[in-house]
């Protein structure tokens, strides 16, 4: 029983860590996009969250493996499934969002230097594939009071 709490827990600190981490760098980015200053401290603060983001995942993964030998009520296991191939999903979204951070480092424009096109493109991308990754946290978080 006490495993059983232990890792529900975990699983529960995951998902604040996952979700929210999630949730507060859509907002930074979205704040950021208009305002030029809070976007280069952004850009600082960023890569704080985004480890918060994946410990949140690490712990989801355990804990998610460990939890079913634990619970003694029944699972419905076709969502479960539906839920891993999500959080799946999320985790190659976040690899890719991750390169895309990187090459929009590299490609960033220095001081009143205009963005190329290869800069704004990278953006853009990045963009989509973070409103798309929080659409699934979501998802697999409401997913998860049906299970």
């Amino acid at each position: 029983m006490v495993a059983l709490e232990l890792f529900n827990f975990l699983h529960f600190l995951g998902l604040a860590f996952g979700l929210g981490g999630a949730t507060i760098a859509s907002v930074i980015s979205a704040k950021s996009e208009k305002d030029k200053e809070l976007g280069k401290a952004a850009g600082k603060i960023m890569p704080s969250i985004v480890k918060f983001i994946w410990l949140g995942m690490a712990l989801l993964i355990i804990s998610g493996i460990a939890l079913p030998f634990f619970v003694t009520w029944p699972l419905n296991n076709q969502l479960l499934v539906v839920k891993h191939v999500l959080v799946v999903w999320i985790i190659i979204i976040g690899v890719f969002i991750g390169r895309r951070m990187k090459k929009m480092q590299n490609l960033a424009p220095v001081l009143k230097e205009k963005p190329s096109a290869e800069f704004l493109k990278a953006k853009k991308q990045m963009k989509a594939l973070s409103i798309i990754n929080l659409i699934l946290w979501y998802a697999v978080t409401l997913m998860s009071a049906f299970v």
